[in-house]
């Protein structure tokens, strides 16, 4: 055996084998699609209540939830299954936009097991307990990077929290003011194939993170009236609620269309020759 084979079968070499091959799986993985990592989900106001709640079947798989909480604000509901002793991971955050530096959203959990519910702003199914997570006291929310784009986020809550019955528990997010606010909820560690309620929901995350998708973004909500040939079906104020990316089956707001028109037609007075 020469020389230079038992130099490579020593500890130290094996070592550092081990650690390029560390280094290059962790190059693999990062150079992922961040969107494959975890299941993306859209609110648009249709899971304001426990018997529309956005149901999943259980704690562990990765998964985030992005929703406006639009006019009239209502809370966002999450259903999920679990068994006794095992840990939710929870985390609620916001896209780091100017209107929404004073928001603090407040999320519940509720489900058996838990304390007697209180000072709830919505009614809470029979028989269940709830546990309350306010983030008024956060001052100076940490800086995160979201993960299906990359965005920027504001963190207000990260916990971990061990279910003390098995059945089912529900998480519930709003605006203590009752404003207009985008918010995000994150479960889960493992990761998991791609999985969305939309089409396109990476191109919805982006919209969901720029401010002139929502003009009144942290504003308190009041009735919007509209023309009747544009009033849509259901609640009058619901053509102003939905961010660029429109709901899952509905255009864009009639702000935003304004706004790129107007856009539009600023850069077609800008390419026409000087008149003579």
């Amino acid at each position: 055996m020469s020389t230079a084979t038992r130099r490579s079968s020593t500890p130290r070499a094996r070592s550092a084998r081990l650690t390029a091959l560390a280094a290059t799986l962790a190059a693999v993985l990062a150079s992922a699609s961040p969107a494959r990592a975890l299941q993306t989900f859209f609110d648009y106001g249709d899971h304001a209540s426990a018997e529309d709640a956005l149901e999943f079947s259980d704690t562990f798989l990765s998964r985030i939830v992005y929703s406006e909480l639009g006019c009239p604000s209502r809370p966002v509901w999450l259903k999920l299954e679990a068994a006794k002793g095992e840990t939710l991971h929870v985390r609620l955050g916001m896209p780091a936009l100017a209107a929404l530096r004073r928001e603090r959203p407040s999320l519940a959990l509720l489900g058996p097991g838990l304390p007697r519910p209180a000072g709830l702003p919505f009614e809470a199914p029979a028989g269940v307990g709830a546990q309350l997570f306010s983030t008024s006291a956060v001052r100076a929310p940490a800086a995160v990077r979201e993960p299906v784009t990359d965005g920027r986020s504001w963190l207000l809550l990260d916990r971990r929290i061990e279910l003390p019955e098995s059945g089912s528990y529900s998480l519930v997010a709003w605006s203590p003011e009752g404003h207009r606010a985008r918010l995000w909820i994150a479960v889960g560690d493992e990761p998991t194939e791609e999985l969305s309620n939309v089409d396109d929901p990476v191109e919805r995350a982006k919209a969901f993170h720029q401010p002139w998708t929502a003009p009144d973004l942290g504003a308190p909500c009041s009735p919007v009236r509209l023309p009747a040939r544009a009033m849509p079906a259901g609640d009058p104020s619901t053509a102003s609620c939905a961010h660029a990316a429109g709901p899952a089956r509905g255009p864009l707001p009639a702000l935003a269309v304004v706004a790129l028109a107007g856009v539009a037609a600023r850069r077609a007075r800008r390419r026409e020759p000087p008149r003579g």
